[in-house]
């Protein structure tokens, strides 16, 4: 049983340190990557703007081919009156010629909308790039700051995770679901006794209880905190 104190409390002075290098880099990853996710979607909107502008401008564009094409027409209707010899020929050229008319007004009035409409995206484009563009810049110096950070720490976090994996291989299932269990209610799992306390909460701990403990043949949890109390023994002989 000693055993498996021992590697519990190694377990936990492993999580220890591996917290603790986590916590070097404090919300830097969160900032960054809600950094990026920011970046990706203005990157978007100004692809929706440009989108929107080119679907614009070929809208405009087929207007105002078709507006050519029907005052050409308009042109040729008027001749046709000219040579027609009933009133029904007549009246016929006179509502093609006002259907044109109307297709026509009807054409300018959507293309000056779609020119204001133009005007509006390129200005919120040109917004929109110039918020990316400062993004950009911050977001280069977070990931430069977190990098570093990474670079400092990363071999030694490769280092105890190594051992962490190996030493989870020591330890039986129903004691590692124990452990879990209490570090994400605790933040610390295995607490040894110092001074008669529990290093964990800092309470005292009963004489007769102490005694067990340092028996290291049962595992024992603290009354006050529930962490898993080591001796003193178990802590002096473990370290990483």
């Amino acid at each position: 049983m000693k055993n498996v104190l021992q590697s519990l409390y190694l377990l936990q002075l492993l999580d220890t340190e591996l917290d603790e290098l986590r916590e070097l880099r404090g919300d830097l990853p969160d900032t960054v990557n809600k950094m990026e996710e920011e970046h990706t979607l203005l990157e978007n909107r100004i692809e929706e703007c440009e989108e929107a502008m080119k679907k614009g401008a070929v809208e405009r564009q087929q207007m105002e081919k078709q507006s050519l094409e029907l005052i050409a027409k308009i042109d040729r209707y008027k001749g046709q009156q000219l040579e027609v010899t009933n009133n029904r020929e007549y009246d016929a050229l006179t509502r093609e010629m006002e259907t044109a008319e109307n297709t026509i007004t009807s054409n300018e009035s959507q293309v000056e909308h779609i020119i204001k409409r133009a005007e509006e995206l390129k200005s919120s484009k040109t917004d929109l790039e110039g918020r990316r563009d400062v993004l950009v810049g911050e977001l280069e110096v977070k990931r430069q700051e977190l990098e570093e950070i990474l670079a400092a720490t990363r071999e030694e976090e490769k280092t105890l995770e190594a051992r962490r994996v190996e030493l989870l291989k020591e330890i039986k299932e129903r004691d590692l679901v124990l452990y879990t269990r209490i570090r994400e209610a605790k933040g610390k799992a295995v607490a040894p006794i110092r001074r008669e306390s529990c290093s964990g909460c800092y309470n005292i701990v009963p004489p007769q209880l102490i005694l067990e403990v340092k028996k290291n043949d049962r595992l024992f949890k603290c009354e006050h905190c529930g962490r898993i109390l080591v001796s003193e023994e178990i802590a002096q002989e473990t370290s990483i």
